[in-house]
């Protein structure tokens, strides 16, 4: 079972069911309550459909526990605590209400390489170094879906630049398969639910630069290994119009 059993999967749904509908008739939507605004010099970026695409680092920290295989893995060849880059593109719907709020809906795919921090290890006389029962896979294609609210930060003339505070849950899908030293234990969960925060800085709409970090919240192993993955995001975010 899911570390976080239905309840990450029961929020996440919740927040689909209550905002998705909203984006369905953004257009007509917005223009017509008196409740939504449209993109002003005070505001945050307004409604509409976005790209984006950019970089990511990720780290995976591992806490194996009473984890035990028949395998031992050198960590000298395994262990690396840093975060790794990786890739990805994606798309976003947006709704902008009462002039510095926002809500959008983020949907990505990730080519994702990550660290690998061993929190656990072993050692084996006679021989020299550190070992673990657990081989960390570290490469990943993920399916990411993010529910984040926004709020204008009033630091600069707002007229020309904007600061965007970020935050809200995210879901990354598992896509790729296990490696084969994981599979006949199922190692690794398909769900991983994280909490992001994050900045975003736009140029009169014209474009916005974000950074957002992402903490893993439910273990992305399965027990008794306990995994925490970890990511920051770089990227840029364009109106979709811009290019269809």
């Amino acid at each position: 079972m899911y570390e976080f059993n239905l309840k990450g999967r029961q929020i996440i749904v919740v927040l689909f069911l209550v905002i998705a509908p909203q984006f369905l008739n953004a257009q007509n939507l917005f223009t017509k309550s008196k409740a939504f605004v449209l993109s002003k010099t005070n505001q945050v970026n307004g409604s509409g459909i976005y790209l984006f695409g950019g970089m990511d680092l990720s780290k995976q920290n591992i806490s194996t526990g009473s984890y035990a295989s028949a395998f031992n893995y050198n960590l000298s060849n395994y262990s690396n605590n840093a975060f790794k880059p990786g890739f990805f593109a994606g798309l976003r719907a947006q709704t902008a209400y009462q002039q510095n709020h926002a809500l959008s809906f983020d949907m990505s795919i990730h080519r994702m390489s990550t660290g690998t921090n061993y929190k656990e290890s072993v050692t084996l006389q006679p021989f020299l170094g550190t070992f673990s029962q657990f081989k960390a896979d570290n490469l990943f294609w993920m399916l990411n879906t993010a529910v984040h609210y926004k709020q204008i930060l009033n630091i600069t003339d707002t007229s020309k630049f904007k600061f965007q505070l970020v935050f809200g849950p995210s879901l990354d899908t598992r896509l790729s398969a296990q490696s084969e030293d994981n599979i006949a234990h199922s190692n690794y969960h398909r769900l991983v639910l994280k909490g992001d925060i994050g900045l975003e800085f736009s140029n009169r709409n014209y474009y916005t630069f974000f950074l957002h970090y992402k903490q893993g919240i439910s273990s992305f192993t399965a027990s008794p290994i306990h995994t925490s993955l970890n990511s920051f995001d770089f990227g840029m975010l364009v109106k979709a119009s811009d290019f269809f």
